[in-house]
């Protein structure tokens, strides 16, 4: 699950601020390098394609490795041969080659996510989902650490096309996991999961349940959104950000996630929701003495701290929640793909809203 997860996470910051970075320097204009950012769509709307996932069946390969590994393998060589494609491309020749490449692989990456979600539920135990979903996080955490700073680092040294190429070489390491892996064993006598009977209990509770996916990241979501104007606005400036958040918070959001993930297997998923729930309300309330204070260092560093550490174990929490609603054997991706994106919704919707109330309040 570690070696899924970062091949799971590899892929995603190379459509996203990596990709900007490069475009930055190739001299594109803002406002298209903001139209850029639609070649990440296919993380937003695999639910769309994830019932295939469950039941096609890829000739011959699905036979020879199974139902989910088959998937898992296409998936992994498709970004592979896309992160090639997409460095041999030059922005400043052809953005519409640059921008068929980077959707291809968020395609298949978001595809790739898909079916490690369902692997993970159908593979391990009940009582060890929060340990899959911390570790798999742990993972996708250090994938984005390399597909970041990593390629940064790379591109720095020897140029764009060998940083992006050296990414493909990466998510070997995510194809020899899921060759080693074991198929997964799937059941179509298993019981009702609390998904299913969600579809049977009265409407008014059913809405709560998506009421309760929809605004459970409500204040991490805030905060993050939020995060780089409001220091901004105290004085600190990108470096202190870069430094504060993401290495030191990187650290600590990792030691949440795997601190989750044994509570989740020790108390269980109920208790550990509601504490996730509350230490975000006491991260929240942490900044407003920042607001006070301003430029405060000592403050900054325990204020991020807890947030970073709440937000690891908020993302392994939630992974693990909407995992008991899935373990159906048959549709697990799906199921899953369809909870997560309904979850991811509020992403999009609330950090609109917290930019608005920001400005007027």
């Amino acid at each position: 699950m570690l070696l899924l997860g970062f091949s799971s996470g590899l892929p995603f910051l190379l459509v996203l601020s990596t990709l900007s970075m490069w475009l930055s320097e190739a001299q594109v204009s803002k406002t298209l390098i903001g139209l850029f950012m639609f070649v990440s769509l296919p993380y937003s709307i695999k639910f769309l394609w994830s019932p295939y996932l469950d039941r096609v069946k890829i000739p011959w390969l699905t036979k020879q490795a199974g139902q989910r590994r088959s998937w898992a393998l296409l998936a992994q060589l498709g970004t592979i041969s896309a992160l090639v494609g997409l460095s041999s491309c030059d922005p400043s020749k052809s953005l519409a080659q640059l921008a068929f490449w980077a959707t291809l692989v968020a395609f298949f990456s978001a595809t790739l996510d898909s079916i490690i979600d369902a692997y993970r539920i159908e593979l391990l135990s009940h009582r060890h989902l929060g340990s899959g979903a911390a570790i798999e996080a742990v993972g996708f955490r250090l994938g984005m650490v390399t597909s970041g700073a990593g390629a940064l680092y790379l591109a720095n040294a020897w140029g764009w096309s060998t940083a992006y190429l050296s990414m493909s070489l990466c998510c070997l390491i995510g194809l020899a996991a899921i060759i080693a892996s074991d198929e997964p064993v799937q059941s179509p006598k298993r019981t009702a999961t609390r998904w299913h009977h969600a579809c049977s209990i009265p409407l008014s509770l059913f809405f709560s349940l998506l009421g309760f996916i929809f605004f459970f990241k409500l204040i991490d979501i805030v905060l993050n959104s939020m995060m780089a104007p409001f220091l901004h606005d105290l004085g600190f400036n990108k470096i202190d950000f870069a430094n504060f958040s993401k290495l030191y918070g990187t650290i600590l959001t990792i030691v949440g996630g795997l601190l989750a993930g044994n509570a989740i297997h020790r108390f269980g998923i109920d208790f550990v929701v509601k504490c996730a729930i509350s230490l975000q309300c006491f991260s929240a309330l942490i900044f407003i003495t920042q607001a006070q204070l301003g430029y405060h260092v000592p403050c900054l560093i325990v204020a991020l701290g807890i947030e970073s550490f709440t937000a690891g174990l908020s993302a392994t929490v939630f992974i693990a929640f909407l995992s008991h609603f899935c373990r159906n054997g048959n549709n697990s991706a799906h199921d899953f793909t369809l909870l997560y994106s309904f979850g991811s919704l509020s992403r999009v919707l609330i950090s609109t809203i917290a930019g608005f109330a920001a400005d007027q309040i």
